[in-house]
């Protein structure tokens, strides 16, 4: 099947929408958290547009049909994700980092390599825009999700539990030596 990748605009907010809440209904059951404690959830198409407008979120679309999407946010204080003097001590090694949010596939669409794809779009997007590093948070329990980034070339800089479940920070520099995201 072909899919079409593009950023979004803001016509794209109610796909988009629609294809976040089904991916973190997913997210939620591997993961073993409510889904009250997931803002993606209770999030609206207002808020989605809004994402879309400040951001940069790319997505995979067969015909109408969302089937993928990652947003990029550009971060120019990165310390205000620390948590802890462990993250404090490693963020305070960068000016510019990208920060990824509302990665989702379609779950018919698994393991075709569109999250694969995303991944690495999305770094070499943020290569190419000078950021030093991309973060993101994940629930440690998400074994599923917590490997996929690990055989990206993320790795975990340290947990936390502001949300009412183990989140972790995971981290990919983007540096001459890390020259590939998947």
């Amino acid at each position: 099947m072909q899919y079409n990748f593009r950023t979004a605009n803001e016509n794209d907010a109610p796909a988009i929408s629609e294809l976040l809440h089904s991916a973190m209904i997913t997210y939620c059951a591997n993961s073993g958290v409510c889904a009250s404690m997931l803002e993606a959830m209770t999030e609206d198409i207002a808020a989605v547009t809004d994402r879309i407008r400040t951001s940069h979120c790319f997505c995979y679309f067969s015909g109408n049909r969302a089937v993928a999407t990652i947003t990029l946010s550009e971060l120019t204080t990165p310390l205000k994700l620390s948590f802890s003097d462990k993250t404090e001590h490693y963020l305070s090694q960068f000016s510019k980092v990208g920060y990824i949010s509302r990665f989702a596939v379609s779950e018919d669409l698994r393991n075709e390599g569109l999250g694969i794809d995303l991944i690495s779009r999305t770094t070499a997007f943020a290569r190419e825009h000078g950021l030093e590093a991309v973060l993101l948070h994940s629930a440690v329990s998400n074994r599923t999700m917590v490997e996929f980034y690990c055989n990206r070339g993320f790795v975990l800089i340290d947990h936390e539990n502001s949300r009412g479940y183990p989140r972790g920070l995971f981290s990919y520099r983007l540096c001459k030596d890390n020259v590939t995201a998947g």
